[in-house]
């Protein structure tokens, strides 16, 4: 009889402590509820999409040379992905990150842009799959 007793003590404290939990569940989901998580990458992606774009002639000759548009490129800082091994963050004057991604006519890009404050300067477009480059840009 004594056995029982125990296990009825500690089936009590286990729907005690599942009801605590339980609410504590609903709590946090409603607290949190539509809160996303985000990655640095994403939130670096979305500062470089919202602030000015500008092309320097270095990268306009080479967009113009590989037949990449400027919605390519605004195309690729929505869908694309930032290689941090291609980036160099603490460049000076301005962090430069290199952003991948295809476009949607198929094309495999690389764009570097450089993050000046409010500013995202157009470094370089670069045709991931072209092999032999004939752009003759300095």
């Amino acid at each position: 009889m004594a056995i029982e007793g125990k296990n009825a003590d500690l089936i009590r404290r286990f729907k005690f402590y599942g009801f605590g939990f339980l609410l504590g569940i609903v709590l946090v989901g409603v607290i949190y509820k539509g809160r996303g998580c985000k990655m640095p990458g994403s939130v670096k992606l979305e500062e470089l999409s919202s602030q000015t774009l500008i092309l320097t002639k270095h990268a306009e000759c080479r967009m113009n040379c590989r037949n990449i548009s400027l919605e390519e490129i605004k195309y690729l800082l929505k869908f694309g992905k930032i290689n941090y091994d291609k980036s160099n963050v603490r460049d000076k004057p301005c962090g430069t990150y290199a952003v991948e991604g295809n476009s949607q006519d198929g094309q495999e890009l690389r764009v570097v842009i450089a993050d000046c404050d409010t500013i995202s300067k157009i470094v370089t477009a670069i045709d991931l799959k072209l092999e032999n480059d004939k752009c003759d840009c300095d």
